[in-house]
Formats: structure tokens, sequence, C-alpha cells
């Protein structure tokens, strides 16, 4: 019986330990994320626009083509573009 008891004490240290650890890695809530499927006609300074419509522009341009590795400013229909709050 007293194995037992042991036992189970090692063993619920041992989740208790785990479970710490598992909470200390995990980052805090994720920022939300915008996303979005070009339709044909959009312009990157179109969805900048509407992803952020109190902020410079030109600012969200850059910060689409940083977040999505394009190589400048031209898009393409059917094209998923996301953009993370910041």
């Amino acid at each position: 019986m007293r194995r037992l008891v042991i036992a189970l004490t090692l063993v619920a240290a041992l989740l208790g330990l785990g479970a710490s650890a598992v909470k200390a890695g995990q980052q805090g809530p994720s920022k939300p994320v915008w996303s979005h499927v070009v339709a044909p006609g959009e312009t990157l300074w179109d969805l900048s626009r509407s992803a952020a419509p109190s902020k410079d522009p030109r600012e969200t341009v850059d910060r689409l083509i940083e977040a999505n590795h394009l190589r400048g400013p031209i898009i393409v229909p059917g094209q998923r573009l996301v953009l993370r709050s910041s």
C-alpha cells in the first residue's frame, strides 16, 4: 500500500511539472490575422485601405509585401494575402 501511495505521489508530481512546463512554453494569445483572396482589379493600395483604414496606406502596403514575401507590389487574382494586426 505504501508503494502505491508513493507511486501515485510521484505520478502527480510529474504531471504537475509537465503541465507547468507546457504552460511556460506557450505564447500569449496570437494576434488576429487579416486574410483576403485577391479579386480581379484589386491593388495592394486598395487592400491596405481595407485592412487598416485608420493607418497610412503606404505603411500597410509595405507590411503586406513583407508578410506575404512578395517581390514587389504586383498581386494576381486568386492570390491569398495575410496581415497580422500590430
